[in-house]
Formats: structure tokens, C-alpha cells, sequence
């Protein structure tokens, strides 16, 4: 009888124990699943913030009739674009997103931005440096990228070969995998 009791409770230890690892696995997938759509959530809320200052910036742009003006909007522009950066090199905005802004930076760093009033308006690039400059060496790896970016602007190169070289450049400043 002991021996029949013995087997029985392994039995129901065993059966236990297999519906304890199920009910855990089905758990984990819930909360895998629920962390997931936080994520997602906190992507969309970063892109939705830094387009909607993006935004704010464009349209100040009209404004700027006189120098200081036009050094505080650079500001607002040049700081935006730092914040993204450390967004993306922490992985919180998403490299092809960020890849895609730096891209159409490229295109037109050797540009005034064309909004503005001001007939003395340096280009993006210049602007860019004297931000840099300012900043005394706060963000390295920001510098670092943004000036290894104003190099690859500065090529006489078609768009697709531009876009490699952008898309090598955002790879090699991102901690997560890169896929294109």
C-alpha cells in the first residue's frame, strides 16, 4: 500500500510540476509580449516627440529675420539632431529612421536652410561645426558622427552611393544590429 501511495504522489508531483512549466511558459510569453508593446509604444512616442519639435523648429524658421534669431534656431536644430543621435546610439529610435534623417542631412549640409529670411544665413554645415565647437566636446561620440557625416556630404557622389556610405556610418555608431 505504501509503495502504491508512493507511486501515486509521484505521479501528481510529476503532473505538477509539467503544468507548473506550461503555466510558466505561457506567462513568460505574456509578459514577453507585454514588455514588447511598451516598447513600441516608447518608439512611437520618441518619433512622435522629435517630429513634432522638428516641426515647431521648421516653422520658426520664418522668423528668423535677425542674427540672433537665426543662432538660437540653429540651437533648437543642432541640439534636436544631438538628442536623436543619443537616442539612436542607446536604442531607442530606430536605426533606419535615424539613418533615413541623417541621410537627408547629407544632402543638404553644404545648404542654407531655405526658410529663412535672414539673406546671411550659414549653411548647415557651418552651423553645425560652430554648434560643435560651442559645446566644448559634451557629446564625442555625437562630434564624432556628425563630423564623419559633413566628410561624406562633402563627396561628390551619386545617391546610392551616398546612402551606402551613410547606412556604414549608422552602422558602425549603432549598439544594435543594423539591418537594412
Amino acid at each position: 500500500m505504501d509503495r502504491i501511495l508512493k507511486d501515486c504522489l509521484e505521479v501528481v508531483t510529476s503532473v505538477s510540476i509539467t503544468f507548473g512549466v506550461i503555466f510558466s511558459y505561457f506567462q513568460i510569453r505574456k509578459i514577453s509580449k507585454s514588455i514588447e508593446t511598451g516598447q513600441q509604444a516608447n518608439t512611437i512616442n520618441v518619433l512622435n516627440s522629435f517630429t513634432k519639435e522638428y516641426d515647431e523648429i521648421m516653422i520658426k524658421a520664418i522668423e528668423c529675420n535677425v542674427p540672433k534669431k537665426v543662432t538660437t534656431w540653429y540651437f533648437r536644430y543642432w541640439n534636436l539632431m544631438t538628442n536623436e543621435f543619443l537616442f539612436f546610439s542607446k536604442g531607442l529610435l530606430d536605426p533606419l529612421v535615424f539613418e533615413f534623417w541623417v541621410f537627408k542631412m547629407c544632402l543638404y549640409y553644404n545648404e542654407k536652410p531655405s526658410g529663412i529670411p535672414y539673406k546671411r544665413v550659414r549653411t548647415y554645415k557651418k552651423s553645425h561645426l560652430k554648434y560643435i565647437e560651442n559645446h566644448n566636446g559634451n557629446y564625442p561620440k555625437s562630434d564624432a558622427f556628425f563630423i564623419e557625416l559633413m566628410k561624406i556630404s562633402d563627396e561628390e557622389k551619386g545617391k546610392t552611393e551616398l546612402r551606402n556610405r551613410v547606412h556604414k556610418l549608422v552602422k558602425k555608431y549603432n549598439k544594435v544590429n543594423c539591418k537594412r
